[in-house]
């Protein structure tokens, strides 16, 4: 083989990748999914995989049209990091979106349909130092509130996005969940992976109450009532916490890996979980941790289980969504 001599210049691999835009095309992979009073369903999504890990939300009419999505097509609301999650506020045609980059930002849409129905960034700010893990509703329309991986969380006034309250080093380390309290507008619990869950009142600066000293980080939390509340962990464990006694938690099952969503269902006691793995679950909080499983599913998925919502109109129907681009149905049954 003969040796070539020919000189190349040090910056050509670098500009020929920066200047390429083939291949670039990714798919989504699907994190949460958010159900509106009028069935409208917001989903959103992270790409994990190609050059740039983008994200970003697709807004649908109902279910039925949410089911046939298909993970390559275009994003309703693309964005230049993934989003953790997100939710409407108040009408269908406005959405509040948390980002990886750190960012928060609302969204909006033409109240009346036209030819090209688009949404349009209606503000943006970036007040987290980390990702922004999960958003809650304090007070419908007004205010809301964000937790990071910066482990701050902050109270937002949605009509200016202006951060009216800010929690800095709410805990030690990073915050995944955020849970405001039921027929409250200024009480929200929040998960952490300093292994605590903590009650905080918006017009408190401190913290009100630790409800929990786990052994592991905790990933998710969910409001049952007025008085308890459910919370996931590292461990695979979901507990079950009483405000009016934080002396005692009740193991409610136990999943072979990290809990990572969940949602309660707004009419009786049951709680739909999924890990970090493909299957789905559905516990009663009522039973002991022998018989709280009520329903599982490991087929539906063939990767990860991101996000949950039940569905408004059929009570027994949850939906689910996941990595492999898919929104599933579940029909679980009780008596």
């Amino acid at each position: 083989m003969e040796n070539s001599n020919k000189i190349v210049p040090p910056h050509l691999n670098a500009e020929i990748y920066r200047t390429d835009t083939t291949g670039t095309s990714t798919l989504s992979y699907l994190d949460y999914i958010r159900i509106h009073s009028d069935g409208s369903i917001l989903v959103g999504s992270s790409e994990l995989t190609g050059r740039y890990w983008n994200g970003g939300a697709s807004i649908y009419k109902d279910i039925n049209e949410a089911r046939k999505i298909q993970t390559e097509e275009k994003l309703s609301i693309p964005l230049t990091s993934g989003s953790a999650d997100g939710c409407f506020i108040e009408s269908s045609n406005k959405v509040f979106l948390c980002e990886d980059s750190g960012a928060v930002s609302v969204w909006t849409r033409e109240e009346q349909p036209n030819a090209w129905n688009q949404w349009t960034e209606q503000i943006t700010v970036s007040e987290h130092d980390d990702i922004a893990f999960a958003v809650e509703c304090l007070d419908p329309g007004q205010h809301y509130v964000t937790v990071g991986g910066d482990g701050h969380a902050k109270v937002w006034d949605i009509q200016d996005l202006i951060c009216v309250k800010n929690y800095l080093a709410a805990h030690s380390l990073m915050i995944y969940a955020v849970a405001v309290k039921p027929k409250s507008r200024t009480c929200f619990a929040t998960g952490s992976m300093d292994q605590c869950v903590t009650l905080w009142d918006e017009n408190v600066d401190k913290p009100v109450l630790d409800l929990l000293n786990n052994d592991c980080g905790i990933r998710c939390l969910a409001w049952i009532d007025d008085h308890r509340l459910v919370a996931g962990d590292e461990a695979g464990v979901l507990r079950l916490i009483d405000v009016r006694n934080t002396e005692t938690d009740v193991k409610i099952a136990e999943f072979p890996a990290a809990v990572h969503k969940l949602s309660v269902h707004s009419e009786c006691d049951k709680v739909a979980v999924c890990c970090d793995n493909k299957i789905v679950s559905v516990c009663d909080t009522t039973q002991t941790p022998a018989t709280s499983v009520i329903y599982h599913d490991r087929h539906r998925h063939t990767n990860y289980v991101r996000g949950l919502a039940w569905d408004l109109e059929d009570k027994k129907t949850l939906h689910s969504v996941g990595w492999n681009g898919e929104i599933k149905s579940h029909n679980v049954v009780w008596n």
